[in-house]
């Protein structure tokens, strides 16, 4: 098998290989495979995830064709994997066709097992999917919808660059639930340029209308290399201030708390049982197989080394070329050791509600914290422990990131 490389750290490729090869060796446990699709009618100008605004011309044969090329290139070491969630993203999913789709879904199956009750997700953006596409999509295998929002306020899409209009969004949303879905996400965005709570809010209680399983609440942030860090840089870009983002992050786990979400992730809230499985496999640090252009994957392991961490070639022309010429399109490569695998832990285990399983961390890893460096974070009501797990408290929430570098210099590390 040949492989491509661009970037990596000072490992080889055969640490990789021998990595990658215990993917043939996963039992039960969570396993994701994640397919990039990073066409755009338009790029977004605060986005920084790898997409490309083509209009609606969209390589959707040339594309797909790859992805199953890839696919393939893997079967030796899924053949042995169940699958228990599959994840469209990007980009715009919902601008490919539901019999594109289902190959891919239909690949997946064949190269390894599909669990009984998979989680199969797809994001759909107004404006591109009507009733009868969503139904295709239902027939192909997708049971989980996610829908890009981001807001109900005409003033807030214009100042986002979203293609659509407040109506496009309720019509979408109509069609999802006409088609069929019972499981479905709705993305919301606060933090914007002039946004008012009372704005906010509307954006809330609109979406609460619709009767979603989960929504997801995330703050803008300014990404490098984006339109709007351009803006942000000049001047021209005036975002909330902190206390108002605050407010607006209170509010939301308050009001979506009264009609019944539970907020199982720092930005994610969902009905009992509906959390969204595919991203709880990130966050619990469990394996997953990224698949397309500038798809990421991560393969563990309980032993020396511990783990690989790879990406794929970020342009989707090359990545199609190269995967057609039978190499597995691999541009980035890091190999984990023991103390990057448990940092790796640690910053997306404390975004989630159940936090950290600290038993498992001592007797797997053989790490420890240091008490006298977390007690009085506990005392002051920033963290907790309960049942032997480490959690962040609501108002710790709002200090994350802070939290985090504290736990992390509290790590023990024991041979």
């Amino acid at each position: 098998m040949t492989f491509i490389f661009r970037r990596c750290n000072s490992y080889s490729k055969g640490d990789y290989e021998e990595l990658v090869e215990r993917l043939g060796k996963i039992y039960n446990m969570a396993f994701g495979v994640y397919i990039h699709i990073p066409y755009c009618v338009k790029k977004c100008p605060y986005c920084d995830f790898n997409s490309y605004g083509v209009g609606r011309l969209v390589p959707e044969d040339d594309y797909t064709l790859a992805i199953l090329r890839e696919l393939d290139l893997y079967r030796d070491f899924l053949k042995n994997v169940t699958v228990t969630s599959i994840f469209f993203g990007g980009g715009t999913p919902s601008l490919f066709s539901p019999s594109g789709v289902e190959s891919i879904i239909d690949r997946i199956a064949s190269v390894s097992s599909l669990s009984p009750d998979v989680e199969v997700s797809l994001e759909v953006n107004p404006k591109t999917a009507n009733l009868e596409k969503l139904r295709g999509f239902l027939i192909a295998g997708v049971n989980r919808i996610s829908v890009g929002v981001q807001s109900f306020s005409e003033r807030k899409l214009k100042v986002l660059g979203r293609i659509n209009s407040p109506h496009d969004s309720e019509t979408l949303l109509k069609a999802v639930e006409r088609a069929g879905f019972v499981n479905f996400n709705i993305d919301l965005m606060f933090g914007v340029p002039f946004e008012t709570l009372k704005e906010w809010e509307s954006d809330l209680r609109r979406a609460l209308e619709f009767g979603s399983t989960h929504i997801s609440s995330y703050c803008l942030t300014i990404e490098d290399d984006t339109e709007f860090a351009t803006l942000y840089s000049s001047g021209k870009l005036p975002l909330p201030d902190e206390d108002m983002v605050i407010d607006m992050f209170n509010l939301t786990g308050n009001l979506l708390e009264v009609y019944g979400y539970l907020q199982y992730e720092v930005s994610n809230f969902s009905k009992p049982g509906f959390e969204c499985r595919h991203n709880l496999i990130y966050w619990q640090g469990n394996y997953y197989l990224g698949l397309g252009a500038g798809a990421h994957s991560y393969v563990l392991d309980d032993n020396p080394p511990w783990g690989v961490r790879f990406a794929n070639i970020r342009d989707p022309n090359r990545y199609i070329n190269v995967v057609k010429e039978g190499k597995r399109p691999v541009d980035f490569l890091d190999v984990l050791d023991r103390k990057k695998l448990i940092e790796d832990r640690f910053l997306m285990g404390l975004r989630l509600k159940e936090g950290i399983d600290l038993r498992d961390i001592r007797e797997r890893l053989r790490v420890y914290l240091n008490w006298e460096r977390l007690d009085p974070l506990v005392e002051e009501g920033f963290l907790e422990v309960l049942n032997d797990s480490l959690k962040v408290t609501k108002k710790g929430v709002l200090i994350l990131n802070e939290l985090i570098v504290k736990v992390l210099d509290a790590l023990v590390y024991k041979e």
